[in-house]
């Protein structure tokens, strides 16, 4: 075909009157595929020219042999033919697709780095005027594709590299290798292992999700049996199940037996005699002796801070000479085992010695100070091993290191300048032996200098001033910054004589906190001083008689006098409601007091809230007097039996509840009133007919009520009657 321009497909008249017929090749590289699987492949292209759009597209697309330089005599093969054009109504198409993975597979398959494909009409098209096409030599393949995993690399057992002899291991074994994929990072792998003198019992197993990166490993403990040499290999396993090839393959021997000796141990520097010797930080000899048990072959020794170190034995069944510097002063020991070439090990010895304290001494002048006052702090060595200098920090800070002099002793200058922390100095000594010694630690006595706060009021009540002294305990005082209650902090100036004074008013009544501290001229904050004030409340206090809080009291029509009084000098007024009627607002005496009647028209709770009027207009906090209002209306005993019957003849006895009665009051209904006098008890019987026309599944009502000598009525108190 012509690159430079486009590719035709079927007949064609060129200049002249001569009829060319056409096909069409297009050559991929296929490089990308090696070590791949193909799932999808996609060759498209766009229409460029059509002779007549009223004949139906028919371009067909055939995998060939490869194609170099083919004329219309030397075509190549045609294979297989493609599927597609799939159907796109627009003439010419800006975008034609034919699937050819079969073609790609194949072309693969054979070996070819190259897959050729031919674009052409149908033979009884191919001749036909009306049928001629061209396309752009735009051709685009698009795979969809799988890279399989590369062979596995650095090949590991228990995280060592695998040698020519089989390296021997104990009871627990990681195979580990590194597995690559060029698109995937989610790589398992396959394992393959067997006894290497049984090549029969191979086994194979997949591990996926025990990897980091490109590194995978595997536990193939419930596989193994002693004494035994194994042969491994292992392949990359991606996501979508697609393998490498087989690594190498390594080997391993298992040993699972013991050593059955604890070693002995031994050291000219240091025993189990008090106070001890050396110091920490001081190396001392120390000798682990297998005592001629020829599985060990090395020794494993633990500190008391779990550090866990190796050291080879001279010969199988040897000893092992180490180097060991404490790092705890006093009783302390080493924890010994042996160890075989598989990494077993024998019964634990602990080997107790003491360490003589050799931490520096620190002293710290003045002995006690305020905050941000210098502190000149001495380190003196301690033990026999000569002091080259010290490394020290205060609490957190960065280790300095200062050198010593020549009598041994360093001598720093330490801030401490927060009021709010304690302070600590450690220090190590550093030793000729170029060792540390373990911490010494030492506190400093620092005074924060909290100033001190008096309160000059007494007894406070909300809205009255609270006034405050403030004194200064931190030298150099020149400030005083407060915070009262929820306010923001405030800073005032102190006296010549380190004190300060400050007004402030509560914000509610109950506990108010006050916080305070002082600042120098060189800007040094003490610590800081609170005090909780507890402020009365200025609300109204209610008294009745007639009507105390929280008591069935008093009744209907029954009036009750209520007075007013407050705990703040000079209040004006006084303005109440009950529940939620209208507020009234009655004015204050002389002597800051105010009354007022009130007549309960209803029994039961009764709310009354109250506020005073404070001297500069403002209000107080609510008080609220709770009223309970008792019952007056005479009670009813009758015998309905729960029920009653259109005509039935009902009989009640009334009980009285008001003193002083006079009279009962009945009504059945919306019928008329009648009145009874009480009899001699105070009680009166009446009766009454169930109307006959009384609706059933409904109640009856019978209304009762009293009335006293002064002609004082009370409430009316329903009696129901049901009707079935």
């Amino acid at each position: 075909m012509d690159h430079a321009g486009n590719a035709p497909v079927g007949a064609r008249t060129h200049a002249g009157g001569t009829t060319h017929v056409s096909k069409s090749y297009v050559t991929f590289d296929l490089s990308t595929l090696r070590s791949s699987e193909l799932s999808h492949a996609v060759l498209s292209t766009a229409e460029t020219a059509v002779t007549d759009c009223a004949h139906p597209r028919a371009t067909e697309v055939w995998l060939t042999e490869p194609a170099g330089k083919p004329t219309w005599n030397d075509q190549p093969a045609e294979l297989a033919k493609m599927g597609g054009p799939y159907l796109d109504s627009r003439c010419p198409s800006p975008g034609l697709t034919w699937t050819v993975t079969a073609g790609i597979r194949d072309a693969v398959a054979a070996g070819r780095p190259t897959a050729s494909f031919a674009f052409r009409l149908p033979e009884d098209q191919q001749s036909d005027l009306r049928f001629g096409r061209e396309y752009s030599p735009k051709m685009k393949l698009t795979l969809s594709y799988n890279k399989f995993p590369g062979e596995a690399t650095d090949l590991t057992v228990n995280q060592k590299p695998c040698a020519a002899e089989p390296r021997i291991v104990g009871s627990s074994v990681e195979l580990g290798a590194t597995v690559k994929d060029a698109d995937d990072s989610y790589i398992g792998a396959e394992y393959a292992l067997w006894p290497v003198d049984h090549p029969d019992q191979r086994v194979t197993f997949s591990q996926s999700g025990s990897m980091v990166g490109d590194k995978v490993w595997a536990d193939v403990n419930r596989f193994l049996a002693g004494d035994v040499t194994y042969a491994w290999q292992l392949r990359g396993k991606d996501y979508s199940g697609g393998l490498g090839p087989w690594s190498a393959i390594c080997r391993f021997t298992t040993d699972f037996t013991s050593p059955t000796t604890a070693p002995a141990v031994s050291s000219p520097d240091y025993a189990d005699v008090y106070p001890g010797t050396g110091g920490t930080g001081v190396p001392g000899t120390f000798v682990f002796d297998a005592g001629g048990d020829t599985d060990v072959v090395g020794f494993y020794y633990t500190d008391p801070t779990e550090r866990t170190m190796h050291a080879a034995a001279d010969r199988p069944g040897g000893k092992a000479v180490v180097r060991y510097a404490p790092g705890i002063a006093g009783p302390t020991s080493l924890r010994v085992r042996g160890v075989d070439a598989a990494g077993n090990s024998s019964p634990s010895v602990y080997y107790r010695f003491w360490v003589l304290r050799n931490q520096p001494e620190v002293s710290c002048t003045p002995d006690s100070a305020f905050v941000g006052e210098p502190r000149q702090c001495k380190f003196t060595p301690q033990g026999d091993t000569p002091v080259t200098g010290y490394v020290y920090r205060l609490n957190q800070e960065a280790e300095t290191t200062v050198p010593a002099g020549p009598d041994g002793t360093a001598t720093v200058t330490v801030y401490p300048d927060n009021p709010d922390i304690m302070y600590w100095i450690h220090v190590r000594a550093k030793l000729s032996t170029g060792y540390l010694t373990s911490l010494s630690e030492t506190g400093l006595d620092i005074d924060p200098g909290d100033p001190i706060v008096e309160t000059r009021t007494e007894r406070p009540i909300l809205g009255q001033p609270i006034d405050f002294t403030l004194r200064a305990v931190l030298p150099g005082t020149e400030t005083f910054t407060y915070r009262w209650a929820e306010s923001e902090w405030t800073t005032v100036p102190a006296g010549a004589d380190g004190t300060a004074a400050v007004r402030v008013t509560a914000p509610t009544s109950g506990w108010n906190m006050l916080w305070v501290h002082s600042t120098t001229a060189q800007g040094q904050r003490s610590g800081i001083q609170d005090l909780n004030v507890d402020v009365a409340s200025n609300k109204p206090q209610v008294f009745s008689a007639e009507y105390p809080e929280y008591q069935p009291s008093g009744g209907v029509g029954i009036p009750g006098t209520f007075t007013f009084t407050s705990p703040f000098p000079g209040v004006t007024a006084y303005t109440y409601s009950f529940d939620s009627a209208a507020p009234v607002t009655v004015p204050a005496d002389v002597d800051g007091k105010a009354s007022f009647t009130f007549t309960p028209a209803r029994p039961g709770w009764t709310h009354l809230t109250v506020t005073s009027t404070l001297p500069d207009g403002g209000t107080s906090e609510s008080e609220t007097h709770a009223i309970s209002v008792k019952s007056l209306a005479p009670q009813a005993t009758c015998d309905d039996q729960g029920y009653v019957k259109p005509g039935q003849v009902v009989r009640c006895t009334l009980t009285p509840v008001q003193e002083n009665l006079a009279a009962y009051g009945w009504a059945v209904a919306d019928g008329p009133e009648n009145t009874v006098p009480p009899g001699p008890d105070g009680t009166a019987a009446i009766e009454f007919t169930v109307p006959a026309d009384q609706l059933s599944g409904r109640y009856l009502v019978l209304r009762l009520w009293s009335v006293n000598e002064a002609g004082l009525r009370t409430e009316v108190y329903d009696r129901n009657f049901y009707v079935p």
